[in-house]
């Protein structure tokens, strides 16, 4: 009995030394705040949306590529914003670019003017989980102005949490999410961006259409990439991300989060 109760403690004490460091982890990533609204006019204009809560990158730590080209804030930055309803997730950027609109068909699909969204359509997902689940997205929106490409990346996830949805608009020119539109209105200093995308396109025969709750948090990242000269043989752009490193493509933990919020 007596080696019972000790065995117990040692447990509790293990257990409660590991909790703080549990807490600072979950405390430490970054979070935004995706507002709830009814619907959102898709016209490249935020005035209908809530912006106190950005997803803001302007900073040289959050350059994850090709740091050494970066040339500051105006030369590529943005705030990324959320917002939601039951069947929609909304999306904008206000995008600071000295050569906004830079992508052409000829470069690989990350070697384009690109932004994206890393998301998990799993409220219950281990926010420190390192590798790519079921319900886990890369998704590109081509900043290439007439077309707007989109692409679905899911080339890091291990076959048996694949559930049949593959990447699908990696080899550029194509639109592949259903119902997905988008708006862009230039600006002095770059353009903003605003998008509709419905959550079904996250789902499949397999895998479910997520129903968003208030109150659901949600592993997510974003990411842009500036390419100041599109042309073929342009090897080194500039990409910056919210938060994490160049390693964000296949860890998870290394994302922020989207609390969803009235």
């Amino acid at each position: 009995m007596k080696k019972t109760m000790r065995l117990l403690a040692l447990v509790l004490a293990l257990v409660m030394t590991a909790m703080p460091a549990m807490c600072m982890a979950e405390a430490e990533r970054p979070t935004i705040i995706a507002h709830k609204v009814d619907e959102v006019v898709i016209d490249g204009k935020l005035d209908e949306w809530n912006l106190d809560s950005p997803a803001v990158v302007d900073q040289l730590e959050q350059v994850i590529r090709d740091a050494n080209l970066w040339a500051g804030p105006l030369d590529v930055s943005a705030k990324f914003y959320l917002s939601w309803n039951e069947t929609n997730l909304y999306m904008a950027a206000e995008v600071c670019e000295d050569s906004p609109l830079g992508a052409i068909e000829m470069l690989p699909i990350d070697g384009e003017d690109n932004l994206k969204l890393y998301i998990s359509t799993d409220p219950n997902a281990d926010p420190a989980r390192t590798a790519y689940a079921t319900n886990d997205f890369l998704v590109y929106f081509i900043m290439y102005e007439g077309y707007w490409d989109t692409a679905v990346d899911r080339s890091m996830v291990a076959k048996d949490q694949l559930q049949r949805y593959t990447s699908k608009g990696m080899n550029g020119a194509e639109s592949v999410l259903d119902g997905y539109e988008c708006a862009v209105e230039m600006t002095t200093t770059g353009f903003v961006w605003e998008a509709i995308i419905p959550w079904a396109v996250f789902s499949n025969a397999k895998i479910p259409v997520y129903v968003p709750q208030l109150g659901d948090t949600l592993s997510v990242n974003f990411a842009i990439t500036d390419i100041s000269y599109p042309c073929p043989g342009t090897e080194y752009i500039p990409q910056m991300a919210w938060t994490g490193t160049q390693a964000i493509w296949n860890n998870p933990s290394l994302w922020g989060a989207v609390t969803l919020a009235e």
